[in-house]
């Protein structure tokens, strides 16, 4: 089962706002210039704790529904994406944001997660922690990002 694009854009653009208002807040680039039906992503930029920037691509196809898939992509616009190389160290070595508001972590997705089901996603995780939305989404990851050290490549 999928999502129409056009029902994943309008709860994209409704919950961008506050995303758009943390970035700004927690000194993130956010960019949507490219955001459409046809191209349902956005992306942050993070910073570790030594400055290294790292660029994460949101593809929210199927969204709510299911979580975004979060992909690091080579900032200069190369093909690299998805690569240990474009990772902060605070992640699993296969690269992969382990979480799961992260498509990409599910086994369906080649992720680690067999135990994990894709429509559970905005459950409350083991401490109790529902992250449930594209904010919250970006808060979680800005909070271990700024506190890494390195690359995991």
């Amino acid at each position: 089962m999928s999502v129409p694009p056009v029902v994943s854009l309008d709860a994209v653009r409704r919950e961008l706002p506050a995303a758009s208002a943390y970035a700004e807040a927690a000194g993130l680039a956010l960019a949507t210039d490219h955001l459409a039906e046809t191209n349902l992503a956005f992306r942050v930029t993070f910073m570790n704790l030594h400055g290294e920037a790292f660029l994460a691509e949101f593809d929210c196809r199927d969204y709510p529904m299911y979580p975004p898939t979060v992909e690091f992509v080579d900032p200069l616009g190369g093909p690299g994406r998805g690569i240990a190389s474009l990772y902060p160290s605070c992640f699993h070595g296969m690269p992969c944001v382990c979480a799961r508001y992260n498509r990409k972590a599910y086994t369906e997705r080649g992720g680690p997660h067999g135990d994990w089901r894709l429509v559970d996603w905005q459950l409350p995780t083991g401490n109790g922690v529902a992250i449930d939305s594209l904010a919250m989404i970006v808060s979680d990851l800005h909070s271990k990002i700024s506190q890494s050290v390195g690359r995991l490549g």
